[in-house]
């Protein structure tokens, strides 16, 4: 778990450490965020970036054999994923004072400015694409079975106030904690501590969706 202080710190020497850092596999997702403070309460800052993904249709697949003979394969059985429509995502990482471990907001929205719908945002290339397994979905959340809460469902942005989908933090610390200590290297200071809590968070958020 992290407080507030800690979270606004490791935030920060995130933005830090990869503001210059150039695009990379391994960099992607921790670079473009900017630390964007509230206005006229200093405990209500938070991350965010902008970034684009794409839409995905289901398309039958078709076999080609050897005599160069086309066969179209029924769709629910072989579907492939074309990816086609720009989509744009507006994100945030903020601190869950319930939880007390940051937590991503996000909107998505199509080219001409329009919401996306949660089937939309789910079949988007922001979501991993087995995140459908074992999991039920209604017009508001997606929730996994056996699960008290919601994996995906709408909130207000707790700084800004604005409407936005979230994904739920409740396990975060488990699971963050946990492989830390798979992790041979031990942070010798506090900031470095603070650093690599904010960074495993981002590996095990990278098991859901796509942060590059």
């Amino acid at each position: 778990m992290l407080t507030r202080p800690q979270f606004d710190q490791a935030c920060k020497l995130l933005v830090q450490e990869y503001e210059s850092s150039r695009p990379s596999f391994a960099t992607n997702a921790l670079r473009g965020w900017l630390w964007t403070e509230h206005p006229s309460v200093s405990s209500l800052g938070y991350l965010s970036r902008n970034s684009n993904y794409l839409s995905r249709h289901l398309e039958p697949f078709i076999h080609i054999d050897s005599n160069d003979n086309y066969t179209e394969i029924d769709e629910a059985a072989a579907p492939i994923c074309i990816d086609t429509e720009a989509l744009t995502s507006q994100q945030y990482v903020v601190y869950s004072a319930t939880f007390q471990v940051p937590c991503f907001y996000f909107t998505m929205y199509h080219s001409n400015g329009a919401p996306l719908s949660i089937n939309e945002l789910l079949s988007s290339t922001l979501f991993r694409p087995d995140i459908l397994q074992d999991a039920d979905t209604t017009t508001f959340a997606l929730t996994r079975r056996n699960t008290a809460f919601p994996l995906l469902s709408q909130g207000d942005h707790p700084t800004t106030g604005k409407p936005c989908w979230f994904l739920h933090p409740c396990e975060t610390t488990i699971v963050v904690e946990e492989l830390l200590k798979e992790v041979e290297k031990v942070a010798d200071s506090e900031d470095a501590k603070l650093l690599s809590w904010l960074k495993m968070w981002f590996v095990v958020l990278g098991s859901i969706i796509d942060v590059a």
